[in-house]
C-alpha cells in the first residue's frame, strides 16, 4: 500500500508541476520565456512557445494525473522519457556551449531528480508484482 501510496503522491506532484507550466504557457508564454532570456517576437514563435510549453505540458499533467488513477506504469514511463529527453538535451547544451544561467541549471537538476524518482518508483512497483 505504501509503495502505491507514493506513487500517486509522486504522480499528483507531477501532474501539478505540468499542468502549471502548460497552463502559464498557454496564457502567458513570453513570461515563461523571460526566464531564459528569449523574446517571442512573432505569432509563429507564441504559436509554437504556447504548443510544446503549454498543450503538451498541459496534457502530460492530465495523463500523470490518468495515471495516478488508472495506469501508474505507462505515466512514470512518460516521465522518464520526458525527463531523459531534457537532461540529454541540457547536458549536450552544457558540454557545448558551456553553464548556462541558474534557472536552467534549477531545472537540470530538477528533471534528473524526477526522473530518477519515476525510474526508481516503476522498479520498485515492478518488484512488488513478481512477488
Amino acid at each position: 500500500m505504501i509503495k502505491k501510496r507514493t506513487t500517486q503522491v509522486f504522480l499528483g506532484l507531477m501532474a501539478l508541476a505540468f499542468c502549471k507550466t502548460g497552463i502559464e504557457s498557454l496564457l502567458h508564454p513570453q513570461a515563461v520565456m523571460v526566464n531564459v532570456g528569449i523574446v517571442l517576437d512573432n505569432t509563429s514563435a507564441l504559436s509554437s512557445m504556447r504548443a510544446i510549453y503549454g498543450g503538451m505540458h498541459f496534457v502530460f499533467g492530465c495523463f500523470c494525473l490518468y495515471g495516478l488513477i488508472k495506469d501508474y506504469k505507462t505515466a512514470l514511463v512518460l516521465i522518464i522519457l520526458y525527463t531523459a529527453g531534457f537532461v540529454i538535451g541540457r547536458v549536450s547544451g552544457l558540454l557545448a556551449d558551456g553553464a548556462p544561467n541558474q534557472f536552467v541549471m534549477t531545472w537540470l537538476v530538477t528533471e534528473f531528480v524526477s526522473g530518477a524518482i519515476a525510474l526508481i518508483l516503476l522498479l520498485w512497483n515492478k518488484k512488488e508484482e513478481l512477488r
